[in-house]
């Protein structure tokens, strides 16, 4: 088949290496990528954070100090959805924040484990 009528045209935009991501923490674990606008990347150690990679932007990686189990940009705007286990018990805490507005948009503790 001819690289014309292919369903898919792949090209590859950056690496994360290339934006400073450990390779330890490219994973199916670590990354989300859920429209081709942001990549999270949760990055576990020596701290805790979460980088958001705008592929507008793609070199001014977004790093922000947070601990989270899964990260998830929304792709139609700066919304980031968190999810953590709360320590010592079996419940998620789920979080959205406004990345542009620095604000808390909504919490919520979920009475058992959220399981995706």
């Amino acid at each position: 088949m001819a690289a014309a009528n292919a369903p898919i045209n792949m090209r590859e935009t950056l690496t994360l290496p290339s934006v400073g991501i450990n390779p330890q923490f490219i994973t199916f674990t670590h990354v989300t990528m859920e429209s081709d606008k942001y990549i999270c990347v949760r990055e576990t150690s020596p701290q805790n954070s979460v980088v958001i990679i705008d592929m507008n932007m793609p070199m001014q990686p977004l790093r922000r100090p947070i601990t989270a189990d899964s990260a998830l940009m929304n792709p139609n705007s700066k919304i980031l959805a968190l999810k953590a286990q709360l320590p010592g018990t079996t419940q998620d805490h789920l979080q959205i924040f406004n990345i542009e507005m620095k604000a808390k948009m909504k919490s919520h503790q979920m009475p058992e484990q959220v399981v995706t």
